[in-house]
């Protein structure tokens, strides 16, 4: 079909006066493309994290870390839905490699029928008043893990540290980044050796998570009952 001098006028004018609106559809269509892909393969490494060696999970979880750290500055107000989709996902991946890194769990915690604070983790919890900020935050993190529906004591404790990192951007966490970023590098004995250790925010989230699973136990025994089930 050819197009006459005219007509294609139309359709240029049509163009210029349109653009930014087909601007915006190429653009959110690119993007939605991408952060499928994306979403599709952060999906995945939750299921390859069970399979990863232990030793594996040190070199894994600070990787992930700087990704996700990227994604909270990425700037675009039009795709907020896709961005909370994907710091969602990034949340629920990072409680899953926290709770199962060795380096976290054994230098603040020690196993027993549930995972409780070790000295290292009991000092920390102290240094960062712990206790007086789960306190003050008490209602927000219990209406938090009552939203996630914990069937066990072990849902509720990863879902106290969910929880706690989908709250890190809230103003009630400012103390306390504060503190992290003026606090020294310091001598950890981790496993019966002496380790210099610098505290990030995940720790001090791992810290806070424990007493805060124990608080909403407190709340609803019938779940502390089934940790004695055998």
């Amino acid at each position: 079909m050819k197009i006459g001098g005219n007509g294609m006028d139309v359709i240029l004018n049509y163009l210029v006066e349109k653009w930014p609106a087909f601007v915006i559809v190429i653009i959110t269509a690119c993007v939605v493309w991408r952060f499928a892909r994306w979403y599709n393969r952060l999906e995945k490494v939750e299921e390859k994290v069970d399979d990863l060696p232990c030793e594996n999970h040190e070199d894994l979880y600070p990787r992930f870390v700087n990704t996700e750290e990227k994604v909270n500055t990425l700037p675009c107000s039009k795709h907020d839905d896709i961005f909370q989709d994907i710091r969602e996902q990034l949340v629920e991946i990072r409680t899953i490699l926290t709770i199962k890194s060795p380096k976290v769990a054994n230098t603040f915690s020690q196993k027993e029928s549930l995972r409780e604070l070790n000295k290292a983790g009991i000092e920390l919890f102290s240094d960062i008043q712990g206790e007086e900020f789960l306190n003050q935050n008490k209602d927000i993190f219990i209406k938090g893990i009552d939203n996630k529906n914990p069937k066990t004591a072990l849902d509720v404790e990863e879902s106290a540290l969910e929880v706690l990192f989908t709250l890190t951007d809230n103003d009630m966490f400012i103390r306390i980044k504060n503190w992290v970023c003026n606090c020294s590098t310091r001598k950890i004995i981790v496993d019966g050796v002496e380790k210099k250790y610098d505290i990030t925010m995940s720790d001090v989230c791992f810290v806070l998570s424990l007493p805060l699973r124990n608080m909403y136990l407190d709340l609803h025994p019938e779940l502390r009952e089934m940790v004695d089930v055998k």
